[in-house]
């Protein structure tokens, strides 16, 4: 029992260090859209549209009336953020991507952060509604199909993006197109300590879902990165099945927090030959018919409690 209480507390403990949410900064009314979780939280979010325009890429947010008449084409990023950060805060970098990578973007924030500050603390069942909610919004209210969306989680991000990945590998509705992980951790405890295993309390055990994954992974990390050591990027990478396991991009120097101007070009890069090679050929696109059909299908969640239920396999 003391080593049961022992481990609660430590996961309270790094709890407390892993949500560090921000003052909440400032966004346009017009551009936020508002989506309830499962368990009754409001959170906003944002959609940023990729579009090119007489041969110039063009990336604006969008309304609620706006997404209303607007047909979404292409690949579509649902972006989850790093911890001391809220959508106010992540909105220059998202437009960024948005135009170097030539995809459309939805963001959102978990509870406890940004204006979903009051709704409650954040938490890790409370992300994985929060994520779960984002991804009913973009597959059944603007019908982006699940082939076209790719999960990009940094840091804390990781952990709901990778329960999201789990889940719809075992949806009815077919697995994401890909997923991006910048800076991700094996498991909470394990920024700490590793146990060598899953032990009780941890959070977010994205080691754990990894060898379930059904869509190819790439994986970006600094190899100075005093935060989240470098190793769990590569630990991470191993417990991906040898199918889903894109060509990582492991940059020599860069720490865990930004991607500075002079590896950006490097950044942006390897993520289109990931996008090109592994996500775009795979994509739905409006004459594509037979496909189509697919998109209309209702997401099926498949998660089988495993919020709750951790595996014990080694790290």
């Amino acid at each position: 029992m003391a080593d049961c209480c022992c481990c609660c507390n430590m996961g309270d403990t790094v709890s407390s260090l892993l949500f560090q949410p921000p003052p909440p900064s400032k966004l346009k009314e017009e551009k936020i859209i508002w989506l309830k979780t499962k368990y009754k939280k409001r959170i906003p979010a944002f959609f940023i549209d990729h579009r090119s325009v007489g041969g110039v890429d063009v990336a604006r947010s969008l309304s609620v009336d706006e997404l209303r008449s607007t047909k979404i084409e292409g690949v579509t990023f649902l972006y989850s953020h790093a911890n001391a950060e809220d959508l106010g805060s992540i909105y220059p970098w998202c437009k960024f991507l948005c135009k170097t990578l030539k995809v459309n973007l939805f963001a959102y924030d978990y509870v406890g952060y940004g204006m979903a500050y009051d709704d409650g603390p954040p938490s890790e069942e409370n992300c994985y509604a929060d994520i779960e909610a984002a991804y009913d919004y973009l597959r059944n209210v603007l019908n982006v199909p699940s082939q076209n969306i790719v999960l990009y989680g940094r840091s804390l991000g990781s952990g709901p993006s990778c329960h999201l990945a789990c889940g719809t590998a075992e949806s009815k509705d077919g697995a994401v197109g890909g997923m991006i992980l910048h800076a991700p951790f094996l498991s909470v405890y394990r920024i700490v300590v590793d146990p060598g295993c899953t032990v009780y309390g941890d959070r977010f055990p994205n080691v754990d879902y990894a060898p379930m994954m059904a869509s190819p992974v790439l994986l970006v990390h600094g190899t100075e990165d005093q935060i989240v050591p470098f190793r769990h990027s590569e630990q991470l990478y191993k417990a991906l099945p040898p199918s889903c396991r894109a060509k990582p991009l492991y940059i020599e120097g860069m720490g865990h927090n930004n991607v500075h101007s002079s590896v950006r070009a490097l950044f942006v890069q390897r993520i289109l030959e990931f996008l090109n090679e592994r996500v775009r050929p795979h994509a739905v696109y409006p004459n594509d018919v037979s496909s189509m059909k697919a998109v209309r299908r209702r997401s099926s969640w498949a998660l089988h409690g495993r919020t709750n239920s951790k595996s014990t396999n080694s790290s």
